[in-house]
């Protein structure tokens, strides 16, 4: 009897140590989150970090717009605005509906203003 119960209690020991459920992970690795958490870090000039945020957005989701409008500002922060341009024309080439058509829309003008004013 306590070799059993001796089992069942090393059982549920070492289940209690594996890897954690891939679930918890999942919901919260969504491309949304992605672009929102990046979208903060550009808030607080983050930049370095806000690009790896909206790249695991693009890896999720490849063509979820606001993933690339992320990506060109981001990149117009860090002052390459070609590639920050090149990321907005990706973003309005896969831009659906008019909430992300009109993000497209300011964010280009935000590198506008970026670059006017170096």
């Amino acid at each position: 009897m306590a070799i059993m119960f001796c089992s069942i209690i090393c059982i549920f020991f070492f289940s209690a140590c594996g890897p954690i459920s891939s679930y918890h992970h999942t919901a919260l690795d969504t491309p949304s989150r992605h672009v929102d958490t990046g979208m903060k870090f550009i808030q607080i000039n983050k930049i370095d970090a806000a690009v790896l945020e909206f790249s695991r957005a693009t890896e999720l989701d490849p063509e979820y717009a606001p993933a690339y409008t992320g990506l060109g500002l981001a990149y117009g922060r860090m002052g390459d605005f070609v590639k920050g341009y090149e990321f907005i024309e990706l973003a309005a080439e896969k831009a659906r509906g008019y909430e992300e058509e009109a993000a497209v829309r300011d964010a280009r003008k935000q590198l506008d203003t970026l670059k006017k004013n170096l």
